[in-house]
């Protein structure tokens, strides 16, 4: 079976062969895949030898692997945060001392990236002086041209930025070693000067304190009777105007507790208008007795102390004092003060007080209220109050009002002025409307009337108290508020009650106007029933 040939037909099954394996030539190890080796080697071991020194010959002969380059750095990245810091400093003139001058130290910073300076200078407490940057980072011209460059910089050198002349002495370790490296001769360092100013500080410091003889808390301490007791002199203060010698009026308090001085304007209104219209001339201070010019300025050099003060005896009326280089006739004194003198220096019929006229008369029959009434008088708490008060304490009265003015766009607007009763103090609102806000345009307070000079129409003077009351309001009544005109064009009918029931208290005119406002409107609310 074995000799026949290989042709079809010939070929016989052998059926005992349960299995006829083929060898595989292609097969695949780690997903690659291999060729299988042949069972008998292609080629023998000297010839794969030589195979393989010619492959390394040809992978590797004449063929040199370059360097890798260095890696590239700009400049900007390498004198990135790289600064020459100089120490250096300066002198100033100090004001008010012929020989004495400050030196103020500073930092010089020099920017090796861009060619920049900036100054800063160190902050000290307490010294007074605008410290902190001094120049901005920038670029500075050089006086032979260009720019500030760091070549030009060296220690024991004069640096001149914009008029200001900077000595530079000393340099921190890391400059020193650049310019050293780029080939600089440094000037050898010097130590900074002392400073002059700040060394009298010192000495001034180190020594007592002392505080200015005119300050009220340097007074010896004074018995407990005088203390919380003021005595007031009416005084005329005198005055240059236009080139000409005049007096004004003022009131003088004097408080022997301490040997203050205090010069108030007179007062014509009554005390809850007293901080408003009691202006103060001159604030509460000793006051020396001679000398007072070189007094008011006091130098911190000067070791010196004012010895006689203005006292009580020196203002005993009629006399004339000098305060502060400004002539003061002392005219007279209240009775606390006439008491005070006769206790302590024995001296009587002092003249007293003048009474400034009032137009308003209180409830005691006084035709005024004496210039005293300057010193404010605390206001009644609630509770405190007597009866007649507290009945009145609460009521308000309320009135709409229209604006008095020739302009067309001030036509539509429309007000509300509400009076209290109890201090006849007003205020006055305005009613929103179309592109207007409203609110509030006079806050609580007394009005004074208008003194009308020349000009019947226009608003005048304001000149002594005369407020409105009550008896001033009514519907049709014009009032003058503080140089605009305010028409009463309506109420409430809480004012029509409150009239009805005091009908002594108010004008005849008020409820008459209330009756046939609202008598109107009842008549045009029945028209309106009747048509409907």
């Amino acid at each position: 079976m074995s000799g026949l040939p290989l042709l079809p037909g010939y070929t016989v099954c052998n059926p005992t062969e349960l299995q006829r394996p083929i060898r595989q030539s292609l097969g695949w190890k780690k997903g690659v895949p291999l060729v299988a080796p042949s069972p008998v080697p292609l080629l023998s071991e000297e010839d794969a030898q030589e195979l393989a020194r010619q492959e390394r010959q040809l992978q590797f002969g004449g063929h040199r692997r370059s360097r890798t380059p260095p890696r590239f750095v700009p400049d900007w990245a390498v004198l990135d945060k790289k600064v020459l810091r100089f120490k250096a400093y300066f002198t100033e003139h100090v004001e008010g001392g012929s020989q004495v001058y400050c030196v103020r130290p500073v930092i010089i910073y020099y920017y090796l990236l861009d060619d920049a300076l900036a100054v800063t200078e160190p902050k000290t407490p307490n010294s007074g002086l605008d410290q902190g940057q001094l120049l901005s980072r920038q670029r500075v011209p050089h006086p032979d041209g260009g720019f500030w460059h760091w070549t030009y910089l060296n220690l024991n050198m004069t640096l001149t930025l914009y008029g200001r002349h900077y000595v530079i002495y000393d340099c921190d370790p890391f400059t020193k070693e650049y310019l050293l490296s780029e080939g600089t001769e440094l000037n050898p360092p010097q130590e900074l000067p002392s400073d002059p100013y700040s060394e009298l500080r010192k000495s001034r410091a180190d020594s007592p304190s002392r505080r200015s003889d005119l300050r009220p808390r340097s007074a010896p301490s004074a018995p407990p009777r005088l203390k919380g007791l003021v005595l007031k002199f009416d005084v005329m203060v005198e005055e240059v105007e236009g080139g000409q010698l005049g007096a004004t009026p003022a009131v003088l308090l004097y408080r022997p507790a301490d040997l203050t001085v205090e010069l108030r304007q007179p007062s014509y209104h009554d005390y809850m208008e007293i901080k408003r219209f009691s202006p103060i001339i001159l604030r509460a201070i000793r006051v020396p007795l001679r000398g007072t010019r070189k007094a008011m300025f006091v130098d911190i050099g000067e070791e010196g102390e004012v010895g006689e003060w203005l006292m009580p005896h020196h203002l005993i009326p009629p006399t004339t004092v000098t305060i502060f280089s400004r002539r003061v006739m002392v005219t007279g004194c209240d009775d606390q003060t006439r008491r005070f003198l006769m206790d302590n220096y024995g001296i009587d019929n002092v003249p007293a007080m003048k009474a400034i006229e009032n137009i308003k008369p209180d409830e005691s029959g006084s035709s005024g209220k004496t210039q005293s009434d300057i010193v404010p008088r605390p206001k009644p708490r609630s509770g405190l109050l007597n009866s007649q008060d507290a009945t009145y304490f609460w009521q308000v009265l309320r009135f709409s009002a229209m604006l008095d003015s020739s302009l067309k766009t001030e036509g539509d607007r429309s007000f509300i002025i509400t009076y209290h009763i109890i201090d006849d103090t007003m205020e006055l609102t305005e009613l929103a409307r179309p592109g207007g806000l409203g609110g509030r345009i006079l806050s609580r307070t007394r009005v004074p009337k208008p003194k009308v000079k020349d000009d019947e129409q226009g608003a005048g003077w304001y000149s002594k108290p005369n407020f409105y009351t009550l008896d001033d309001f009514y519907i049709g009544a014009t009032l003058d508020i503080w140089g605009r005109r305010y028409t009463i064009t309506g109420g409430d009918r809480y004012v029509l009650n409150y009239a009805r029931q005091h009908e002594d208290q108010v004008s005849p005119q008020l409820l008459a106007s209330l009756i046939t406002y609202f008598g109107e409107e009842e008549r045009e609310k029945t028209d309106n029933k009747n048509e409907s």
